[in-house]
């Protein structure tokens, strides 16, 4: 394959993508930091190019035709090793979950489409899902920790409208250090309206 560290940010890799995971063939000394998946399938003929590059990563999006299909973050150096933070009074394990509701109200509702009912926002979603989230950290803070969010990767896939309540549900995915990274899921009456990931961070705010 071509050196993704060097490929021209757009242009096609010199690489013939299959199903499977990791979707591309890894460089030496590099590991899959993050898949993010935008909900097709993965399935062939597919392409690949480098999409964005820092100094110690690089983004390779495959593709579909005109689909996106995934973004697959690589990084430098071998994988951290997963482990509880010691800001937390009890480690926490992936597939640790948390359910909360939250009323539709006005003030978390959008009305920018002319003559249609205000819906649940974007924004309004992803708060929810972040502060499900934060809520299984919460309760295990030693004193002077907080988190914040550091990461979304949210799809909103249909309406809630004033009066409803969204349910969400916060999966515990994976733990590199600081970093908890969550699966997400939101519903209206058993209808799902919104999924995807978020990742919080903790801080010491001890001086």
């Amino acid at each position: 394959m071509d050196d993704i560290w060097q490929a021209p940010i757009g242009e096609p890799l010199d690489l013939a993508v299959t199903a499977g995971l990791p979707p591309v063939p890894l460089p030496d000394q590099c590991h899959v930091e993050q898949l993010i998946w935008h909900g097709d399938p993965l399935t062939g003929p597919l392409r690949a190019h480098v999409a964005a590059r820092g100094t110690h990563t690089v983004t390779v999006r495959i593709g579909a035709g005109d689909r996106i299909i995934a973004d697959v973050r690589i990084r430098r150096g071998p994988a951290r090793t997963p482990r509880p933070h010691a800001l937390l009074r009890a480690g926490l394990e992936p597939g640790v979950t948390l359910t909360r509701q939250f009323a539709v109200t006005k003030e978390v509702t959008t009305d920018h489409v002319p003559g249609a009912d205000p819906v649940l926002s974007t924004p309004s979603i992803i708060a929810f899902m972040e502060d499900t989230a934060a809520d299984i950290l919460r309760a295990r803070f030693t004193p002077a920790t907080a988190s914040l969010g550091t990461w979304i990767g949210v799809r909103h896939s249909g309406p809630a409208y004033i009066g409803q309540s969204v349910t969400v549900t916060a999966a515990l995915a994976e733990v590199r250090g600081r970093r908890y990274l969550f699966d997400v899921v939101a519903t209206v009456d058993g209808r799902e309206v919104g999924d995807g990931q978020v990742a919080q961070t903790l801080i010491s705010l001890a001086g």
